[in-house]
């Protein structure tokens, strides 16, 4: 039995996703601050609601997504479910792998397939346990990296980490380059922010939403709300008091350290307020925005799709000549289009095209429920 709240978290997920993606599919923000390209009070303001709104709140959010999924799936599939949970993995880093070098180097995919394999020795454990790993694990790595930024703060001051130099060559080679260009930058910028540091760095930062992702499932907050409001109403207080008082910070004093924090600690708890919170809206909401979340892995692919031909040489060529209003309007309209298919191919179908195709790969035999 598919789960409409569920469903419509990971619509609104998307959107949100897209918010953050899109500075980076039209600008080099993984070199310079988007705040560079800022021409008006329009544009500042809504990288400010960007920054303490979705930025470090989405990707988390679909994390707690994945391990709801996956306990989902051990629910059903029994005593195969390891072997067809592998082989679902590893169907997740085929579509990484090509994501990541042939579409955009932005890729999540590859990651989560690789952090997933850190399920495996949880799979018989208790919702306590789950829930004692997840918030052992985040918090001693949230706070205690925090305090080792403080600490490298207090020695160093403040850092500058922009490549301007780099923010030239990945504008050449995006509006202009040849299809080799393109693929190479793509390549570059991958392996830029794909170190095996950085790797241990995601690895400490995404499992333990894994793991609260399946501890809600376990406990089945959203099989039967009513029976967990209590619970779900205490969660999604604390998490907003915890999350706006971290994402603030940088507005109150800004350092590498609040700005740290904000992402590290503010961010999450916002992705889990934003989960707990769709528990309150009204049926309505959630059967507009399930449709594009029962199809979130094909929107997602096909989010970079749409926008890397929009801003990239072999498509408009817009790389690096958009402001952050006019990338984020971009936004904006290609999910409004992605709500309209999203409804238009359920009524004609039961998955999307690419569900199809993983849950095929994952079975290997024709699977559409």
């Amino acid at each position: 039995m598919r789960i409409s709240i569920i469903d419509a978290v990971r619509g609104v997920a998307l959107f949100g996703i897209l918010l953050v993606n899109v500075l980076d599919f039209s600008l080099p923000t993984m070199y310079v601050d988007a705040t560079v390209f800022a021409k008006d009070g329009v544009d500042r303001f809504l990288l400010v609601f960007v920054d303490i709104f979705v930025q470090a709140s989405f990707y988390p959010l679909f994390s707690l997504l994945f391990g709801w999924g996956a306990w989902i799936m051990l629910e059903k599939g029994g005593e195969r479910f390891q072997v067809i949970f592998l082989r679902r993995l590893l169907a997740l880093l085929l579509f990484g792998m090509i994501h990541a070098f042939f579409i955009w180097h932005g890729d999540i995919l590859i990651g989560y397939a690789i952090v997933g394999l850190f399920l495996f020795p949880f799979f018989q454990a208790s919702a306590k346990t789950l829930r004692n790993w997840a918030l052992s694990l985040w918090s001693s790595w949230a706070f205690g990296s925090t305090v080792l930024m403080w600490l490298m703060w207090k020695m160093s001051g403040d850092v500058d980490f922009s490549e301007p130099e780099l923010a030239k060559q990945a504008i050449a080679n995006y509006q202009q380059g040849t299809w080799e260009q393109i693929f190479m930058q793509r390549a570059y910028d991958w392996l830029y922010v794909n170190s095996l540091t950085q790797a241990f760095i995601f690895i400490l930062t995404i499992f333990p939403f894994f793991l609260f992702g399946a501890f809600i499932a376990k406990e089945k907050w959203f099989h039967d709300v009513n029976r967990h409001r209590a619970t779900i109403r205490k969660w999604c207080i604390g998490s907003f008091i915890i999350g706006m008082a971290f994402k603030w910070l940088p507005y109150v004093e800004k350092n590498i350290v609040t700005e740290y924090a904000q992402d590290m600690i503010g961010g999450p708890a916002l992705a889990l307020f934003y989960l707990t919170a769709f528990s309150f809206v009204t049926e309505k909401v959630i059967r507009f925005f399930a449709p594009v979340g029962k199809m979130a892995f094909t929107n997602y692919l096909m989010q970079s799709v749409v926008c890397t031909t929009i801003f990239y040489s072999y498509g408009f060529g817009l790389y690096g000549k958009v402001t952050p209003k006019q990338a984020l309007a971009i936004a904006l309209v290609v999910y409004v289009m992605q709500i309209c298919l999203s409804h238009w191919w359920l009524k004609k179908h039961t998955i999307g095209p690419l569900e199809r195709v993983w849950r095929w790969m994952t079975y290997g035999k024709k699977k559409t429920t």
